[in-house]
C-alpha cells in the first residue's frame, strides 16, 4: 500500500439512509468502510428511523421521497463539519501507522438513498423470485 484516500458518501445500510466515511487504497483499488453515521433518528414508539415526521421504512411515493431527501440534505449539512474533522482523524491514523500518505476529500459526494415502499417490495420480490424468474 502506497497511498489511499478517504471519501465521504452518502449511502444506505438496511434501506436506512447513512453517511459513510470510506478509505480507499489506491494500489489495490479496495475500498474500506471505516465508519458510518445514521441519517435520522431512531424512534421507539415507531421501532425505526425517522426524520421529521416520516418514518424512513415506510416512505409511501415519490413526493414523500423528495421531501425526506430534502430533510436528509439538510441533516448532512448540519454535521458535514464533524464528519469531515472524523474523516481527518482516520486519514492521520491511517498515515501514522501504515506511514503512507493519505487524502480527505473533504465534501460530501453523491445524495441521499430514499427507498419508497414500492422499492422494498419491489426488493423482496427480487430474492424471493431470484432462479425462478429470469429477469430477476
Amino acid at each position: 500500500m502506497e497511498s489511499g484516500i478517504i471519501e465521504i458518501n452518502y449511502g444506505q445500510s438496511d434501506f436506512i439512509p447513512v453517511i459513510a466515511i470510506c478509505f480507499y487504497d489506491e494500489d489495490t483499488g479496495v475500498d474500506y468502510i471505516l465508519d458510518t453515521i445514521i441519517l435520522g433518528e431512531f424512534s421507539p414508539t415507531k421501532e425505526s428511523y425517522v426524520i421529521g415526521e416520516f418514518d424512513l421504512s415506510r416512505i409511501k411515493n415519490n413526493t414523500e421521497a423528495d421531501t425526506v431527501m430534502k430533510l436528509l440534505i439538510e441533516k448532512a449539512k448540519e454535521i458535514e463539519i464533524q464528519v469531515v474533522a472524523k474523516a481527518k482523524e482516520f486519514a492521520q491514523e491511517i498515515s501514522e501507522r501504515a506511514g503512507i500518505p493519505v487524502e480527505v476529500i473533504p465534501r460530501l459526494q453523491g445524495k441521499p438513498e430514499v427507498y419508497t415502499e414500492f422499492d422494498h417490495n419491489m426488493w423482496q420480490a427480487s430474492h424471493i423470485l431470484e432462479g425462478i424468474d429470469e429477469d430477476y
